[in-house]
């Protein structure tokens, strides 16, 4: 019987031979990782990790992903260069990046022998778990498989964690800083919130951080959807008391742990299950299929009364029905670089905001406004100074769409790990 791993690999010596006699130089990406299972999670993850990081940095003329019994792997074709040095850019890469150890960058200028970390003075890659050569170990069977997948697992998860934690941030940080925002805090101004200041938002966010953490470990351990909003719910109220305490009672980003939380979760299981990015919206359209019960179960509040009286759904809306406002705006990312001010305004344009419906306190204002909005030049900072001293006059804020913003940015900066 045909074993089906070395057939594979036999596979991928053709496909490397057929690129390396088009092109000078030739990138194979495929993960390192021991067992029989060659196809795990990590090694999708790692594989997409490393050829993000190869496009970015280098110059690359076609890149062409494989699936087989060998696990993942990514051929690319670069443009001509000294094939020496390009490798040993690769294990500098190997070698420094937190999970360069569970990689091979194997660089090929002919065929069928690629370039050796040996002929080039190197030292051979080290083990997982020790000091020792890593072909040492491997031949003596010195760790247990078990204890080298699990430092594997671990390693991926603890790095994925402070990804998402800095995309977090860096979408919360962008939010706040943009300037001439219709109402919204920003670093000079408190605009329609005269109890808000920038510093308040920033301990506000520094108070749920921790929260957004806890929600993407969840979603990445757990393997039951259907439990994961029930089970996120807990967290969620708890998030709030610790904001509330740190803004001595002020509400500065209630929606956003309620609309950013659920996507970080999602984002955390659509990982963990090796599924394509748009499952992340399939998925919360999943677990927040019951949503509108909280309109039976709430007493009156804004969200329940624009729903009641104007039909607008509002942020239960928004993610009942899989986030189209969040998709449509980083659609607008991926075609063009549009500014955030015009990421803003359409947010606010196609989205139902009750906080901004609360504001204008009429229906009519509501739309009058939007249509005014639809006006905006969002590269004028003449009419977006304008704008912003006209809502500020009359009270206005969009706080909603200030919070699909974030969602919009941070997912656009973890795009890059999901297929």
């Amino acid at each position: 019987m045909i074993d089906p791993i070395l057939s594979a690999r036999e596979d991928r010596l053709k496909e490397i031979e057929s690129c390396v006699s088009s092109q000078n130089l030739v990138l194979l990406i495929k993960p390192n990782i021991p067992g029989p299972d060659k196809n795990t999670t990590e090694a999708h993850l790692l594989v997409r990790l490393f050829h993000h990081l190869i496009q970015t940095s280098f110059s690359v003329l076609t890149s062409t992903p494989f699936e087989s019994a060998d696990g993942p792997y990514q051929l690319i074709s670069l443009v001509p260069s000294d094939a020496n040095e390009f490798k040993k850019k690769m294990i500098h890469l190997e070698d420094t990046h937190p999970l360069g150890r569970f990689i091979d960058l194997d660089v090929f200028d002919s065929y069928p022998v690629s370039l050796s970390r040996k002929s080039l003075g190197y030292t051979p890659r080290q083990c997982y778990l020790c000091e020792l050569p890593a072909a040492q170990c491997v031949r003596n069977q010195t760790h247990p498989l078990t204890d080298l997948l699990a430092f594997v697992k671990i390693s991926v998860f603890d790095f994925l964690k402070k990804e998402m934690e800095d995309a977090i941030k860096d979408a919360m940080m962008k939010e706040l800083n943009l300037e001439h925002k219709f109402g919204l805090v920003t670093p000079t101004s408190h605009g329609s919130h005269p109890d808000m200041d920038y510093d308040l938002m920033i301990k506000a966010q520094d108070a749920i951080m921790p929260y957004f953490s806890s929600l993407f470990s969840l979603g990445y351990t757990s393997d039951n959807l259907s439990d994961l909003f029930f089970l996120a719910r807990p967290l969620g109220i708890k998030a709030e008391k610790l904001m509330l305490n740190a803004t001595q009672g002020i509400n500065a980003y209630k929606g956003l742990i309620f609309i950013l939380g659920l996507i970080i979760l999602s984002s955390g299981y659509t990982l963990r299950q090796n599924q394509p990015f748009s499952m992340i919206f399939q998925n919360i359209k999943e677990m927040t299929r019951e949503i509108f019960n909280d309109f039976e179960e709430s007493p009156d509040t804004a969200g329940k009364n624009a729903y009641l009286f104007h039909g607008l759904s509002g942020i239960r809306g928004e993610v009942k029905n899989g986030c189209p406002s969040v998709q449509s705006a980083l659609l607008l990312t991926i075609t063009s670089g549009h500014p955030l001010h015009e990421l803003l305004i359409h947010l606010i344009l196609v989205s139902e905001d009750t906080v901004f419906l609360k504001r204008a306190k009429s229906y009519p204002f509501y739309l009058k406004v939007k249509t005014d909005i639809e006006k905006i030049n969002p590269n004028d900072s003449t009419d977006l100074i304008r704008f912003t001293k006209y809502a500020i006059d009359h009270d206005l804020s969009f706080g909603g769409s200030a919070d699909l913003l974030v969602s919009t940015l941070f997912l656009k900066s973890i795009r890059h790990f999901f297929k």
